[in-house]
Order: C-alpha cells, then sequence, then structure tokens
C-alpha cells in the first residue's frame, strides 16, 4: 500500500503558501462589486480564477462555468469523482486580533478568514491530487475538484454547475468534520416584521444569514432609569462620547451550532423586554428564547429526527423608524415537513396584529444510507489513517454542498479533536499538521473512490 501519509508531509511547505495566496483575496459575496463575469462580486470572481490558474498552471483540463464555479480535472473514464468546496467566504466581520485576509501562523495554528471553510480544505485536496499525479496512479474515473462561489450565500453555484455538468460516480466536500457526515438538517429563512412603538429606538445586529453574531447596537435606549438587569454571560458597553448607544456583547459563530454561541439577540430582547415590557417585545422574546423558541418547544416542532433536532437560529435583527425585523435561519430535521413548520409558525404569528412573517425554503434534509460503500469506504481509510474509532460516521445541522449532488456525504477537513475553530467567526483557525494528515487522507480517497465498484445512479434523499 502506498503510504500517502509520508507523500503529504512532503507537501507541508507547498500548502502553506498556496493557502497564503488564496486566503490573501478576500471573497465575500459582494453586491457592490456584482457584474456579468463576477455575480457574486469581484473578490469572489479574483478567488475562482486564482482556483483555474492553479489547474492551468499544472497543465490539467479547467472549466469555469458561467462564473459560478470552476472545476480542475484529472484522469479518463466516463464517470467522475468530485470533491466539492467553495472559493467564497462569510465577511470578516469585527472583534480580529490578526489580519482576516493575511494568513498568519502562531504555533501550529493558521489563522485567517477561510483558512478551515474552505480554502485550506480545498488547497489540501489540490494537493492530494498532485500525489496521485506524481505517482501516476491508475484511476478507473475521472477526479474533479470544483470550487464554487456561493455556499455562503445560497447555494446558486452548485445548481448552475450542474445544470450542465454530469453528476458524481462518488463524492464528498472537505467543508465539515471527520470521519464521514451522511445526513444534513433542511433549512429555511424566517423573517419578522412588527411595528415597534419607540419610534427613535435603533438596533442593528447581524448581517450574514448563516452567522451568529458577536454584538448588538442599540442606539436611543436610555437605561439610566433602572430597573433592569443584565442577561447572564452578556457584556453590556456604552459607545464613549455617545448617550444611550450601546453595544451588547455576546459570543457568535457558525447558526448550525447555536449551542456554542451566546446569541446578542437574544440578549437584546431581554433587554428591551425589561426597558418597554410592550407587546413587540415580548414577540421578540417569545421566538428569541433558547429553551422555547429557538428549539421549538413554543411552536410543538421540537421531535427530533435522524438529524437531530429543529433550531430557530436568529442571525439578523434590525429595527429602524419604528418597524422591527428579524430573521432566524431555521436548521430542521427530515421528519418535519416545511409544510408543517411554516403552518406552525403562521398561527403563532397570527396572535401578534400587524405582525407579518415571510417564509423562503433554502435547502432540503438530505440522507445518504450509511451503510453503503461510499461512507464505509471513507470511514475506513479515515481511522486506518488516525487510529480514532471513538467517532461514528454521523448526521449534523449544518448545510453543505453534498446535499445538492448525488452520491454525496461530507469528509473533513476538520478532525472533531478541537484543533480547528471559530468558522464564521474572528480568528478563524486550524491545525497545519492535521492539514498534513488530511492531504494523506484525501489522496487515498480519491485514489480508492477512483476505482471502487459501480455506485448506484441515484441516492436516498
Amino acid at each position: 500500500m502506498t503510504d500517502f501519509a509520508a507523500h503529504a508531509r512532503e507537501r507541508a511547505q507547498h500548502f502553506l503558501t498556496l493557502l497564503a495566496q488564496w486566503v490573501a483575496i478576500p471573497s465575500p459575496f459582494d453586491t457592490a462589486s456584482q457584474q456579468p463575469d463576477a455575480p457574486f462580486g469581484r473578490g469572489v470572481a479574483d478567488a475562482l480564477s486564482w482556483w483555474q490558474k492553479l489547474g492551468d498552471d499544472a497543465g490539467l483540463n479547467t472549466l469555469n462555468v458561467d462564473n459560478h464555479a470552476v472545476h480542475i480535472e484529472y484522469g479518463s473514464g466516463e464517470e467522475i469523482v468530485y470533491v466539492f468546496g467553495h472559493a467564497d467566504v462569510v465577511p470578516a466581520g469585527d472583534g480580529w486580533y490578526f489580519p482576516p485576509y493575511q494568513l498568519s501562523r502562531l504555533g501550529d495554528n493558521l489563522i485567517g478568514r477561510g483558512v478551515v471553510d474552505d480554502k485550506g480544505p480545498m488547497i489540501a485536496a489540490w494537493l492530494a491530487l498532485d500525489i496521485l499525479r506524481e505517482l501516476n496512479l491508475p484511476l478507473s474515473r475521472r477526479i474533479r475538484l470544483v470550487a464554487g462561489g456561493n455556499e455562503e450565500t445560497g447555494f446558486r453555484c452548485i445548481r448552475r454547475y450542474f445544470e450542465s455538468q454530469p453528476q458524481p460516480a462518488f463524492a464528498f466536500t472537505p467543508d465539515g468534520k471527520f470521519p464521514v457526515i451522511y445526513g444534513e438538517k433542511g433549512s429555511l429563512l424566517v423573517t419578522l416584521t412588527s411595528p415597534v412603538e419607540q419610534p427613535d429606538l435603533t438596533v442593528s445586529c447581524g448581517s450574514v444569514l448563516n452567522t451568529i453574531p458577536d454584538v448588538a447596537r442599540l442606539n436611543g435606549l436610555s437605561l439610566s432609569s433602572g430597573g433592569w438587569t443584565l442577561p447572564d454571560g452578556f457584556t453590556l458597553l456604552a459607545e464613549p462620547g455617545q448617550i444611550n448607544h450601546w453595544q451588547l456583547y455576546g459570543r457568535g459563530g457558525h447558526s448550525s451550532k447555536p449551542e456554542a454561541c451566546l446569541n446578542p439577540i437574544a440578549g437584546a430582547a431581554q433587554l428591551l423586554h425589561q426597558r418597554f415590557s410592550a407587546r413587540w417585545t415580548q414577540q421578540l422574546c417569545e421566538i428569541t428564547a433558547p429553551e422555547t423558541g429557538q428549539s421549538g418547544v413554543q411552536f410543538a416542532l421540537d421531535t427530533p429526527g435522524e438529524c437531530g433536532q429543529i433550531r430557530l437560529v436568529p442571525v439578523v435583527l434590525n429595527i429602524e423608524n419604528g418597524v422591527m425585523s428579524l430573521t432566524l435561519n431555521v436548521r430542521y430535521p427530515e421528519n418535519l415537513p416545511p409544510e408543517n413548520i411554516a403552518e406552525r409558525l403562521t398561527i403563532w404569528n397570527l396572535s401578534w396584529p400587524d405582525s407579518h412573517i415571510n417564509i423562503e425554503p433554502v435547502k432540503s434534509p438530505s440522507l445518504y444510507p450509511p451503510d453503503s460503500a461510499l461512507v464505509k469506504t471513507l470511514h475506513e481509510i479515515y481511522t486506518r489513517h488516525t487510529g480514532d474509532t471513538n467517532h461514528p460516521s454521523r448526521t449534523t445541522g449544518a448545510g453543505s454542498y453534498a446535499s445538492a449532488m448525488q452520491n454525496a456525504v461530507i469528509f473533513g477537513c476538520e478532525f472533531p479533536d478541537g484543533s480547528s475553530g471559530n468558522t464564521h467567526g474572528a480568528d478563524e483557525y486550524g491545525s497545519l499538521s492535521r492539514f498534513i494528515s488530511a492531504i494523506g487522507i484525501y489522496a487515498e480517497a480519491l485514489y480508492r473512490l477512483a476505482n471502487l465498484p459501480a455506485a448506484p445512479s441515484d441516492n436516498t434523499r
């Protein structure tokens, strides 16, 4: 058996060089710079161009599909093995100690926006393919490494890509955790608007629909009269030189992991209700309360499925000119039809006069058979490379490209040991040594999947 791990270790410096180049291209979705050749903004287009040049310079076949996604292809054969990741990132946001768009290193930790989500993992896949090329290993299928440009804000990239490109025989996205994630929750965006009786009050919290913010800014809020207490765990600071301007700090992060965060929208709701005790503040508290609103208990939606329990996660709150707008990122398991969720939320909203609710589908839940050859093969490779027998394959509350492809799962690139973190937060970081391990794992995975017996024509979803 080829020692893929040894070949991976030889590529550590190359990994650092490439990652520094790609992280230096800021690539969040940007409406201000959208053009026909940059549908998701100039930064995303530049990041996709960098990926294509990587393949071109290596003499491989590349294709830019309508400036939505770029693939690099190696090998021959009718069927294709895909690694589908993304070049776009969430905005840097506040609270960084290190520069977000410059690769920094602190011991074994690499820090920068996109290091973990998802530029580092895609470079690991690229160097894994480089090992197969160097060794000239026989492959029965083509391998495509695809970078999409709209994973963080809607999946338009992968949908456009597969309008013209064939579906995979086998695929994985390196956009989650090892060992294997074979099921994902579905997601909805729920927007609630209600009148506010305090026209001078403005609140701003959050801007990214799959990220829990760090801070809520509350202006025009007088707290001098007392009669309120700060919600547990939060920090309230007055803005220097301003009267009745406040910043309420919590702890942000990925909206698929609300239990790891302290959501300042929920904290602001409690503070505002103590101050005003109005119908709109009661409504805001009900829907954002972690134990009842966010868990679905308030709406009798808390029946867990194989993918876990529903989570209604507040991600954006704006109050201005007497109008409140709240957006929830709703992640729901496979046993809850979205029509039922919409019905329960609509019925609840009828209790609040002049309040309006809008529900927008984002993606459906997905389940791939856990006893399939794809899941078993990838898990066996991970276990042999790491010796980790404590972590089984599982489902997740996160959403990924795996739900938008046939015969696909999530496979890394984060390890279940806490060696990476702050995804979607400040000072996003990952372990260099773990990335090098992932290169070896991915090299064997690509080799094995490219020679695995034929997959079913479709998967159960």
